[in-house]
């Protein structure tokens, strides 16, 4: 079974490795173009996956050019995996392989569809999601399903914590699913439009920006939402900015919202809307600790 990989992130990466590691082949490897590591958080570099297997790697501007095209038609695939990207496949390519084209999508399709899927599940709430593996057709994440396993958001995940849920996951479901590909079981069902709740937007760098007006529950919210492996969570210190990594709720009456209230021993306590925030994890440029960015002159300080 011919099989072509198309990925740029740290996702793919681990579901490529894994499927090498268990004996499979992959033709050809299409990933980003350098220049594209300013655009993905989690774009990773393919480079020694296939120097290790000997497998080429094409990296690519936009998969939906027409020299790649070419290439995948000269190819001929079976199967096309698109295992994290954010380009739209165009028809041209969907029309190529002679099984299909396999996406995935970490919400339970068809509920939630579009970008940003891991912040917008810890944003929106959610206790539970799915990783969803479905058949690339015309249009967005609205493909039959080939597969779908739920799995929990517990009170503290936080966007690394979704991720390597989601990997894990996904190393089980793609070798489950390979493997009945090849022995000719096909699955494919149609997604129930009835479930289908909203689309979610593409977030930016700016959507970390933290508005000390709001709870210390939805900071708390954004600041995991937007950790490792995305930009970060941030407010304005000094006229710079701090990046906020990882917090804890503290139930106690706040003051002005923003004000810094407490620093001691790396612990820092800023006031919010409703309810205190401590700070765990910031950096500052390239100082990662508490002691090393606060002194205790900034106690009363307001952040922006």
């Amino acid at each position: 079974m011919k099989i072509i990989f198309i990925s740029g992130v740290r996702f793919g990466y681990s579901i490529l490795e894994h499927i090498l590691k268990n004996g499979w082949k992959i033709d050809t490897i299409f990933s980003y173009d350098d220049s594209k590591k300013k655009f993905y958080s989690d774009m990773i570099n393919f480079e020694n996956l296939s120097s290790k297997y000997n497998i080429p790697n094409i990296k690519v501007q936009n998969i939906n050019d027409q020299d790649n095209i070419e290439i995948i038609k000269k190819i001929k695939p079976d199967i096309i995996l698109v295992m994290g990207w954010s380009q739209i496949i165009k028809t041209d390519i969907i029309e190529i392989p002679k099984i299909g084209i396999i996406g995935s999508h970490p919400t339970e399709l068809p509920k939630f569809r579009g970008r940003a899927p891991i912040p917008w599940s810890i944003l929106k709430n959610l206790s539970e999601s799915a990783l969803t593996f479905f058949w690339i057709e015309k249009g967005v994440d609205n493909g039959n399903i080939l597969d779908q396993e739920k799995f929990p958001i517990h009170k503290y995940d936080d966007a690394t914590s979704l991720y390597e849920k989601i990997i894990v996951l996904g190393k089980k479901m793609i070798l489950k699913n390979l493997k009945d590909i090849s022995e000719g079981v096909i699955s494919k069902s149609k997604q129930d439009e009835s479930k289908f709740i909203e689309n979610w937007p593409k977030r930016s760098f700016n959507d970390g920006k933290i508005d000390w007006r709001k709870s210390a529950d939805e900071i708390d919210r954004l600041i995991r939402a937007s950790t490792y492996p995305y930009p970060g969570a941030f407010t304005i210190y000094r006229q710079k900015k701090l990046f906020i990594w990882k917090s804890t709720i503290i139930d106690k009456p706040t003051k002005k919202y923003g004000e810094i209230l407490e620093i001691n021993n790396n612990n820092l306590q800023i006031a919010t809307g409703n309810g205190i925030l401590k700070l765990d994890k910031v950096s500052l440029n390239k100082k990662t600790t508490i002691n090393q960015i606060f002194s205790k002159s900034d106690i009363g300080v307001v952040l922006e």
